[in-house]
């Protein structure tokens, strides 16, 4: 069985055709499966042999770091607590709505991003 192929669906009994989809389990790729065109139930499985597997990077973060001459490509920078920034989504002051962020402190549009010298946790 392939896509576009005319088949009578066992499910409808009615004359149609294979229609190929995605099967998603969330946001996570499972396979590919045969449908029917007009009543959407699953035909077959389509083998998944052509489907590769993600590459792991360990290897070419490595040689990245290597060219750019840095030790390691997953080294994390840790703040100190006096060096944190004083956004403005962190602020007490900070009203959060969908159309519009506004500074109660202030009377003004911001953006969640910004930085306040007025900041209080």
């Amino acid at each position: 069985m392939k896509q576009g192929e005319e088949i009578v669906c066992p499910h409808c009994k009615m004359d149609s055709f294979l229609v190929k989809t995605n099967l998603m389990d969330g946001w996570t790729f499972k396979g590919e499966i045969l449908i029917c065109s007009l009543c959407k139930q699953k035909i077959a499985d389509i083998s998944n042999d052509n489907v590769k597997e993600a590459p792991m990077l360990d290897g070419k973060l490595d040689k990245l770091a290597a060219l750019l001459g840095e030790e390691n490509a997953n080294k994390q920078i840790l703040l100190e607590s006096n060096e944190k920034k004083l956004f403005c989504r962190d602020c007490r002051s900070y009203i959060s709505h969908p159309f519009m962020n506004r500074c109660q402190l202030h009377a003004k549009e911001v953006n969640p991003m910004d930085d306040c010298r007025d900041f209080t946790r």
